[in-house]
């Protein structure tokens, strides 16, 4: 049997077959005696297998061919051998048939990004996914079923998603699913705290300990998750903070020095104390490199004229 027959008759008996492709095994079976007979010893084998060969237990499928094989030797030899081993080969060709079939459905993409650089993902669906260092995405990679739009998440990263005739998009992290038509978003789901700021579009989050929690954004919000008690923030912010790192320069237009601090927490890690109340009024413009901070605080100092002091982790206005 045809090598094209073969995964139609396997995405048939899975239920995977499309209307299309039924239609055309069908119309083939018509003057192709060969196929129909193959076709009605498949679907007949296929229905008497139990669950647990369903799941494609190749050890107990060998087991039973062996069987079959033995069965009534002495009796109706030489036709008994010949059905046997017809029997057999229709067999042997589901395992194969089963078997990359199975694999093909649970092949997985993984792309870590290893690199000190923003990698950028064009998935099958020309979805654009960017991904900050050490950010892992996850997705389905079967060439029978095709991309079902659906990824996994751990890290951070920027997604651009494609418009798909309505079919949503999933983004799954490890304490909630975002669902998407299509849209441009961020993800951060370090440590304990993970967010979802959306830039463009409208997304809504379901969360995985409140199965009744279904949350919806819209553009210029931040959704922060706490999993130390299980529970969600919706409020507005300025977008540009928390998607800053996809640039090679640190860009800040009329920022006030709250949302400068916030950025600079979380690019650099260093905590932005401000004492002096008119100095903490002001908005600023201005950008920097963003792979030296000693840069970034000779910046600020100019732009407010003071002087910056850098102590560990903290860097001090007065």
């Amino acid at each position: 049997m045809q090598e094209k027959y073969h995964n139609i008759i396997t995405k048939h008996l899975s239920n995977e077959a499309n209307e299309e492709e039924l239609q055309f095994l069908f119309e083939e079976m018509k003057t192709n005696k060969e196929l129909k007979a193959e076709f009605d010893k498949t679907s007949e084998l296929w229905n008497s297998f139990s669950n647990e060969q369903k799941e494609f237990d190749k050890k107990s499928m060998q087991k039973l061919i062996a069987l079959k094989i033995s069965i009534n030797e002495k009796q109706k030899k030489n036709r008994f051998i010949s059905a046997s081993l017809k029997y057999a080969a229709i067999f042997i060709g589901i395992i194969a048939i089963t078997t990359f079939v199975f694999n093909d459905f649970k092949s997985t993409k993984v792309i870590v990004n290893n690199t000190e650089k923003i990698q950028e993902v064009k998935l099958p669906d020309n979805s654009i996914i960017s991904l900050n260092m050490d950010a892992k995405l996850k997705y389905n990679n079967s060439t029978i079923k095709t991309f079902n739009r659906e990824v996994t998440i751990e890290g951070e990263a920027f997604f651009d998603i494609a418009k798909s005739e309505g079919k949503k998009f999933t983004v799954h992290t490890s304490d909630f699913d975002i669902n998407v038509l299509g849209t441009k978003f961020n993800v951060r789901t370090y440590n304990e705290n993970q967010s979802v700021v959306l830039t463009e579009g409208k997304v809504m989050l379901n969360s995985f300990e409140n199965q009744n929690a279904k949350i919806t954004m819209l553009p210029g919000e931040i959704l922060q998750y706490s999993a130390e008690n299980s529970s969600f923030v919706l409020h507005e912010v300025n977008t540009k903070i928390y998607t800053s790192w996809l640039s090679s320069k640190l860009e800040f237009d009329n920022f006030t020095l709250n949302e400068l601090a916030e950025l600079i927490k979380l690019r650099y890690n260093k905590e932005l104390i401000i004492s002096n109340n008119e100095i903490a009024k002001k908005r600023i413009s201005g950008s920097a490199p963003s792979d030296d901070i000693n840069l970034i605080i000779k910046a600020l100092e100019t732009i407010l004229k003071i002087e910056i002091q850098h102590k560990e982790n903290k860097l001090l206005i007065n």
